[in-house]
């Protein structure tokens, strides 16, 4: 791997301004401090005057095309101050949050009712709540043959802040029948390398915050490095989507389900003149809603979210454009910090925007608990203001100009994905929680995902088996996320414990230099949020040799409760591996796809009807007499969560 260190400057307004704004800006800090600090708890959430002139004053790229139009939904969607007062709301109620029996009753959003619907046929196939990334499966299943409807209760269009993702993610899309490789290219506003990731070490006597004081740092190339703007990304797929006759319906509301046992039905009302009618009937509801979802809230009501990945962070204009050509993946610029009533370590990812030479966007990110003394996003932005400076070569905020501001909260659970709680409603994305716990934004693991997920409810739909069980199935236990838990726990700081200012640091430091002395097949799934058996088993026995006198300080900042369990994941991990590769190899693997049966599609039941069809595809090789439909089915679920749940898919997404 080579090593650099990058320092991004910028270009300077006129320093009277600067001097103005700077002393504006002290003047809020103080404020801020004396309500947070005379306030009682109800009353100490405040929004500090420098946080409101910048998120006021700042605007958006490419103006002429949202002038007028609404913000987009979904996380970092909204950028104003009510956005952040709203979302900030939101976080502080979930910190605050009952639980259990505490809680009471779950709202009711999903009702079972044994009466079948007054209709032959549904009106859909497939109704997919929430379009943002649902447009995505809905396109999918649409090229597939079935009778999709997109419900979003706001207009269905993307943010303008760019998603970045790496080239083959985006273009797994096309065999899909989602986009096109011309409209991929279209898409794109970015490329960039190489990629860094490096760690702050203080005992060196480091400045803290200086990016370009750390020495060495870890370097890549094409890991999350192309930048795709959302608003032509959605745009694309729904022109294909409705081409090939899908329903899009927006300014919709749907305020219950109720399954039946021929379908559901979704109660719909317009909102501010949208399409939605008084009711849609469909065999199959998919909840692509985030973990914000109706339907996520009532299955896991009294549930506090086991962990948070905090984001704060803004796309700016005015760095050097000679110094704007890399990203970093991961970086620290300082050690364990006090972030308002708790400690935190922060983290931070930047990389280049494709709407200008100069344009950067910079995320600031803390995984932490939903304890109620952890801070608020307006805490995290005034430490932002602070500390992206330094991290970015600047004197100040105030020498860049802001072009969006974007926060959020990413909640996630341990015991993820989510299955199945009713007949014919699954959850995907964010919704399901099959992102991993160290990631903000669920667009990496829907895409890695979505082939499998195509196929299995393509499958479900034409076997017809669309009950609790047969769904859960899609959705089954996955070692490797489940293992993936012990890293965000030991890079996060409970709450009434003091581990070393420097921890996290040291244990990014070793971890991420055994995985580069590996090489690419140890660090890179890693780095693309892939955990894989052979590669954890290697880092985890070269980090003992190397560093032996550090495996005490993680088990005891981890603690044994999440060791026995992570390690409990990590047999589980080696076993998944196994059974993959196992229903892989030449000689096992006839045996297996003759027990699994050839899945169900319109290709295969056009040709038996017309007569083209032979041997196992006549009848889809239902006629084995050792399992039935149901039990093919689930076989082949099963098939697919032990390549799924050890990484082994990576491989051939990579290949």
């Amino acid at each position: 791997m080579e090593t650099s260190s990058v320092s991004i400057g910028a270009r300077r307004p006129p320093g009277i301004v600067r001097q103005i704004r700077r002393e504006e800006r002290r003047r809020g800090v103080r404020s801020a401090t004396r309500i947070r600090a005379s306030g009682s708890k109800a009353e100490e959430y405040v929004v500090s005057d420098r946080t409101k002139r910048l998120l006021e004053g700042c605007c958006k790229i490419g103006p002429s095309e949202t002038e007028g139009k609404p913000q987009a939904g979904g996380a970092g969607g909204g950028t104003t101050l009510e956005a952040l007062k709203r979302v900030d709301g939101v976080w502080r109620s979930i910190r605050n949050m009952p639980e259990r029996d505490a809680a009471g009753p779950a709202p009711v959003f999903v009702t079972e009712s044994s009466v079948r619907l007054d209709t032959n046929r549904c009106d859909y196939d497939v109704a997919v709540c929430g379009g943002t990334l649902g447009i995505l499966v809905a396109t999918a299943l649409q090229a597939r043959g079935q009778r999709v409807v997109v419900i979003e209760r706001g207009p269905l269009r993307g943010r303008d802040q760019e998603w970045n993702i790496s080239r083959p993610e985006l273009e797994s899309l096309v065999p899909l029948g989602v986009l096109t490789q011309a409209q991929c290219d279209e898409v794109i506003t970015k490329e960039f390398n190489p990629i860094r990731c490096g760690f702050y070490d203080g005992e060196s006597g480091a400045p803290s915050g200086d990016a370009s004081a750390i020495e060495p740092a870890i370097m890549t190339k094409d890991i999350l490095n192309t930048g795709v703007k959302p608003s032509l990304l959605l745009d694309a797929i729904r022109g294909n989507f409705e081409a090939k006759g899908g329903v899009v319906l927006e300014k919709t509301a749907i305020s219950g389900i109720s399954v039946r046992p021929d379908g559901a039905e979704l109660d719909t009302s317009p909102l501010d003149g949208g399409d939605g009618p008084g009711a849609i009937t469909a065999r199959l509801v998919v909840d692509c809603m985030g973990f914000a979802s109706p339907i996520v809230r009532q299955a896991r009501w009294g549930q506090k979210p086991d962990g948070v990945c905090l984001v704060v962070g803004a796309c700016a204009r005015g760095f050097d454009e000679s110094a704007n050509e890399s990203a970093d993946l991961i970086y620290t610029t300082t050690d364990i910090t006090a972030i308002d009533q708790s400690k935190g370590q922060y983290f931070w990812e930047a990389f280049p925007a494709g709407s200008g030479p100069e344009d950067r966007t910079t995320y600031m990110f803390t995984y932490i608990d939903a304890h109620p003394s952890r801070p608020s996003l307006a805490d995290l932005l005034d430490d932002y203001w602070d500390l992206m400076p330094k991290y970015q070569g600047l004197d100040s905020i105030d020498d860049v100009e802001l072009l969006r501001v974007l926060f959020g909260y990413f909640p996630t659970y341990r015991d993820s994905p989510l299955p199945a709680r009713w007949d014919r409603i699954t959850q995907i994305g964010d919704a399901s929680g099959m992102q991993s716990p160290l990631s903000f934004g669920g667009l990496a693991a829907l895409l890695r995902h979505l082939p499998r997920l195509t196929d299995a409810m393509e499958d479900a739909l034409l076997s017809d088996l669309l009950d609790r069980d047969c769904l859960a199935a899609m959705n089954q236990y996955q070692p490797a996320l489940s293992a993936s838990w012990l890293f965000q726990k030991c890079m996060s700081v409970s709450p009434g414990t003091s581990p070393p200012d420097g921890f996290i640091n040291k244990l990014m430091r070793i971890n991420f230099g055994v995985m580069s002395s590996l090489g690419d097949e140890v660090m890179r799934p890693f780095l693309q949020d892939v955990v894989k058996f052979g590669s954890l088993g290697k880092t985890l026995v070269t980090m003992t040799t190397r560093e032996p006198m550090f495996v005490p300080q993680i088990l005891i900042q981890a603690g044994p409760g999440p060791i026995v369990d992570w390690f409990r994941h990590f047999i589980a991990l080696g076993a998944y591996d196994l059974a993959a590769g196992i229903a892989e190899s030449s000689i096992t693997a006839p045996v297996c796809r003759a027990l699994m049966g050839t899945a169900p599609s319109r290709e295969l039941i056009e040709k038996a009807r017309n007569g083209e069809a032979a041997g196992s595809e006549a009848d889809f090789a239902w006629d084995f007499a050792v399992l039935d439909k149901r039990q093919k089915f689930m076989l082949r679920r099963k098939v697919e969560a032990w390549k799924w749940g050890s990484g082994r898919d990576y491989d051939d997404q990579h290949a």
